[in-house]
């Protein structure tokens, strides 16, 4: 018989009972990886590993350097399931590094450049936003010369006070720049503006699109070449969207503490009576390699974002697990991840999400809007 893949590696994950860890170790026990299910409650990460083919449990700190680094003695690599990130910053990978273990995050709050000891693995932002949004692009322009992208985020869901947290201060610490689109090699501040009452893909009404240049979006742009990325926020309902708006008015004056507070009240006034749920969509116009002008997008709908970013997360340590990335550099996840394998295990272990990749000629959409017109 055919050992398991992962029969002989050890994945260690912090906050390993939480709503992405519990989902990460799923997958990753279905892949035949050995576990160790990770967070402050010893008696909740037990409950996970009962659940599990062959796990085991063990308190950690993700806080606390010193324990970080114990939990991580025997793991081959360490998947951070923690947050929240703003909070945890750096300490985690330096721990993990420290301890001489390959380390995954699916998020990672801290901008601090940190380079891993020439032998180890590290991957950051193994989550959907930053993590798979970049994934987007690198699918939909493969093989395209002269291509367009943009991309969408929109989602209805309660906020948990640590992911309102996150959010807030994402929008202070340079991960991107408002109301701006990437064109012939540079970023055009200003470029766009709010859209009102906008359409996105697989989202049920209209919506008020942000645009949003993020850093990740940036990188790809100028990895892959192309001529012109866009990015867009969807928000769905009012009362979020107002407090964000207060919070970007307000600068420094009003408190993070303060202001998550207000947008976990908000989200779930947005949500109430309606069904949660995740998009992340994207559309690519290019030309192929015989000179065809074609129209790609890509369409992932869920009722679960945190489900989605374990999967996610599951997958980068999966790959780092077999060796197929290269060490010594602080890897996101978007620049080392292959798309289609990515895709593939969402279908596999969340079978109720959508995910649709479709291609058309351009010049066959055209045809078909004049003659309606």
């Amino acid at each position: 018989m055919t050992e398991p893949v992962g029969a002989t590696q050890v994945i260690g994950i912090v906050g390993g009972y939480g709503a992405v860890g519990s989902v990460a170790a799923r997958c990753l026990a279905a892949d035949g990886f050995r576990l160790k299910i990770g967070g402050r409650s010893a008696d909740r990460a037990a409950a996970v590993a009962a659940g599990l083919a062959d796990a085991t449990a063990e308190a950690v700190d993700a806080t606390d350097a010193e324990s970080v680094a114990r939990f991580s003695a025997g793991c081959d690599v360490v998947l951070n399931c923690a947050g929240p990130a703003y909070h945890l910053g750096s300490l985690p990978r330096q721990a993990v590094a420290g301890a001489g273990t390959h380390y995954v995050d699916v998020m990672d709050g801290s901008l601090e450049s940190f380079v891993p000891p020439e032998d180890r693995v590290m991957v950051l932002s193994a989550g959907v936003l930053p993590g798979l949004s970049g994934l987007l692009p690198q699918m939909l322009t493969a093989g395209l010369r002269e291509a367009s992208f943009v991309g969408y985020y929109g989602s209805l869901d309660k906020f948990t006070h640590t992911g309102a947290m996150d959010y807030l201060l994402s929008m202070d610490r340079g991960y991107g720049t408002a109301l701006a689109r990437w064109r012939d090699g540079r970023v055009i501040p200003g470029a766009l503006g709010v859209e009102q009452d906008y359409q996105v893909p697989g989202i049920p009404r209209p919506v008020t699109a942000y645009p949003y240049l993020s850093a990740e979006l940036v990188q790809q742009a100028v990895r892959l070449g192309l001529k012109e990325a866009s990015w867009y926020n969807a928000f769905d309902g009012e009362h979020a969207l107002r407090v964000l708006n207060h919070y970007r008015a307000s600068g420094s004056r009003q408190a993070p503490e303060d202001a998550a507070t207000a947008l976990v009240q908000a989200s779930a006034l947005d949500l109430s009576g309606r069904a949660p749920y995740h998009v992340l969509s994207g559309t690519a116009e290019g030309f192929t390699e015989d000179d065809v002008p074609v129209r790609r997008t890509a369409l992932i709908k869920s009722g679960d974002g945190n489900a989605l970013t374990g999967v996610v997360g599951a997958v980068a340590a999966r790959e780092v697990a077999r060796g197929g990335i290269a060490p010594g550099v602080c890897h996101e996840a978007a620049n080392v991840l292959a798309a289609d394998v990515v895709l593939d295990a969402i279908r596999t272990h969340l079978p109720e999400t959508i995910v649709s990749v479709t291609e058309s000629p351009l010049g066959a959409d055209i045809a078909e809007e004049e003659g309606v017109l």
